[in-house]
């Protein structure tokens, strides 16, 4: 323990020694996933397996949030920190991308991760929704089930328990031998999350899904997480046999609750013990929950209950791409570290160290080595001196169908390859237009000119408003109430472009309302009270950018920049973008994120993996106003600044301007 010791800092070292002072130590098995089948079991107050009274000591971390490269590593620095268990949550959204076709590999290789975790000794708890939450776009559900309105989501509308179940089966179907009780490291299944934030204690939706899981195959423990449990309502929608976890469960109150709730002699089980929380764009990043003696307390707290539990999260890692959701209007930012013991860039953290000293004197296990930090680099500055202005882009690789379409013309027949663009009598939103994520370019010609008070309607989320190619305005309701009003005078012809950013869909999704607003782009838009018809629309997925031509043309509007920039060893390192405004990032064709000077977040990680020994391109989409050099450094941590707050507060339900802001 003296070596263990050394590892951490001083103040951490002297609050884990006073909090684990003449405590008992906890019963764990020595029981390890081996390919055997083994007898797991809720009963007494305790999980056991094989007989022997288990405690499931479980960190989480989230599929594609990690690349796969790295998924040896963090399990075996999980097994390291003293944890035995490790709990995934798996996006619907990831493995069906488009509505009937599925993907299990690479991001969403869930049987290789769990076969991973069986080699290196490691228990599983998997998440696979249908809904997860965990800020993602639409809280893991594909963004295509927005594409039908009148389909109820997170509820027992036929359709939407059809499409669960070809989900769930799906997922069984990669991982149902895995199950502990068929030689796998498979101990649990969560299905749906935090369901108590909308249903108020009516569990109809809860028991459908419990018979889905059955049918496809899942033999093992079912369980549900929630922030608070209330009692059911009526005792026929009890769910028997499903185990209620507690969410952000830390003291004493919480357990006698969560006791209660469950009944019987169900065990306790925290999905979800904080290690910090989320940050929204113009939020500083978060610190809630973060603090080492904060998380050492509700650890011991913990314990001292005999209670399992799983760290949320072990490792956070980033949103890569469009993936980040938004919780009601705020969006969220790109990095997704939440003060993990685990850092972004995949290194220990002095919490780590606190952490792993405070299981080991309780646990009475001496855990392996830490496994070494994967390496992380400063760049020399990256140059960008090629520009080409995203207009002139996408005129290169765009065709257009000159003939009008139907105003009440709707999914089925607007389906058009990316970049191509079809005439409308109405603006269709991204989800019509069977687009994913990314832009929508709304495009109206105006021989004459153009006069008057343009506003938008709906308009989801960022619009970019261009009058023959030059940015006159942007609307997005946290910049002001008011934003979706431009005033317009220019004389014709005139082009105009309202270039519409998807920055996510709702996380948080807890009544139809939020269902509605899950649908991006353009709903209407009127000039002085007219509604405007036949539009131009170009969808905009930019998964990458290809076929990039730099110009001499001036900067007006969004303008895309590439530069390169070579490497010895590739290796992680954070882009250092204070130099830029408003936009999103990729490297060698992989779409790192969003950034925003907005703050407080002001980097963006690149993942070793992604680079290349030698030459490497980067391509930076700016959409507001040229940066002053372009340039970019880089870090080998995340860059931050004070957060500029938007004047409206966006993380209600009910927006707020400035002076009912609390």
């Amino acid at each position: 323990m003296t070596r263990l010791r050394s590892l951490i800092p001083a103040t951490a070292l002297a609050f884990v020694s006073l909090l684990t002072a003449s405590l008992r130590a906890q019963v764990v098995t020595h029981i390890t996933p081996d390919g055997r089948a083994h007898k797991f079991e809720l009963r007494e107050k305790q999980f056991w397996i094989d007989g022997e009274p288990t405690l499931l000591v479980a960190g989480e971390m989230h599929f594609g949030r990690v690349l796969p490269e790295d998924w040896a590593l963090r399990i075996k620095q999980a097994k390291a920190m003293g944890l035995n268990t490790l709990s995934f949550y798996l996006f619907w959204n990831l493995c069906e991308p488009r509505e009937g076709e599925f993907q299990f590999s690479g991001m969403t290789d869930v049987r290789r991760m769990l076969q991973l975790c069986q080699e290196n000794g490691m228990w599983v708890i998997l998440r696979p929704g249908p809904y997860c939450c965990a800020e993602v776009d639409y809280g893991g559900l594909p963004w295509w089930t927005a594409k039908y309105p009148d389909v109820k989501i997170r509820s027992n509308d036929p359709q939407y328990l059809a499409w669960s179940r070809r989900y769930i089966e799906q997922v069984a179907r990669q991982v149902g031998d895995l199950q502990v009780t068929h030689g796998g490291p498979l101990l649990m299944v969560q299905m749906e999350n935090e369901f108590a934030m909308i249903s108020r204690g009516g569990n109809e939706h809860l028991q459908a899904l419990q018979k889905i899981f059955r049918a496809a195959g899942f033999d093992v423990p079912l369980f549900t997480g929630d922030p608070f449990l209330m009692p059911v309502r009526d005792p026929a929608q009890a769910v028997p046999g499903v185990l209620r976890g507690r969410n952000g469960l830390r003291n004493e109150r919480d357990y006698q609750q969560t006791v209660t709730a469950n009944g019987g002699d169900l065990p306790v089980y925290a999905p979800e013990v904080y290690t910090a929380w989320f940050s929204g764009w113009g939020q500083p990043i978060a610190t809630r929950n973060a603090s080492v003696p904060q998380i050492a307390s509700w650890t011991t707290a913990l314990l001292n209950q005999n209670a399992s539990f799983c760290y949320y999260m072990f490792f956070g890692g980033t949103n890569f791409g469009f993936s980040s959701g938004c919780n009601e209007y705020l969006p969220l930012q790109t990095s997704y570290d939440y003060g993990a013991p685990i850092d972004e860039a995949g290194r220990v953290t002095e919490k780590y160290r606190a952490l792993r000293t405070l299981l080991a004197e309780r646990l009475k296990i001496t855990p392996p080595d830490i496994p070494a930090d994967p390496a992380v680099i400063k760049l020399p500055t990256i140059k960008l001196p090629e520009h080409e202005p995203l207009l002139d882009w996408l005129s290169r690789r765009a065709s257009v169908s000159q003939t009008p379409s139907s105003a009440d013309t709707r999914a089925a027949s607007a389906r058009q390859t990316p970049y191509t663009s079809r005439i409308f009598a109405r603006p269709l939103s991204m989800e019509e237009l069977d687009q994913a994520y990314g832009f929508v370019l709304y495009r109206k010609k105006f021989p004459a000119g153009i006069k008057g008070v343009l506003e938008l309607k709906n308009a989801r989320d960022y619009t970019v408003v261009m009058i023959n190619g030059r940015t006159v305005a942007e609307s997005f309701v946290g910049l002001g109430l008011d934003t979706n009003k431009i005033a317009l005078d220019a004389s014709g012809p005139v082009t105009l472009d309202l270039l519409v950013h998807n920055l996510g869909r709702i996380s948080v999704i807890t009544s139809s309302r939020s269902q509605d607003r899950a649908r991006k782009g353009l709903e209407s838009a009127s000039l002085d009270g007219a509604e405007l018809r036949d539009w131009e629309m170009f969808s905009l997925p930019l998964e990458s950018v290809k076929n990039f031509r730099s110009t001499d043309a001036s900067v007006t509007g969004p303008t895309f920049y590439r530069g390169t920039f070579d490497v010895e060893k590739p290796a992680g390192t954070f882009l250092d973008l204070r130099n830029w405004s408003f936009g999103v990032v990729w490297v060698n064709g992989h779409n790192l994120g969003r950034f925003w000077d907005r703050g407080a977040l002001r980097s963006v990680f690149v993942p070793g993996h992604w680079l290349e020994p030698g030459r490497n391109e980067i391509v930076v989409l700016e959409l507001h106003d040229p940066p002053r050099v372009p340039e970019i450094a880089s870090d080998t941590r995340i860059v931050e600044t004070p957060a500029v707050p938007f004047p409206v507060r966006l993380d209600r339900a009910v927006l707020q301007p400035p002076a009912a802001t609390p």
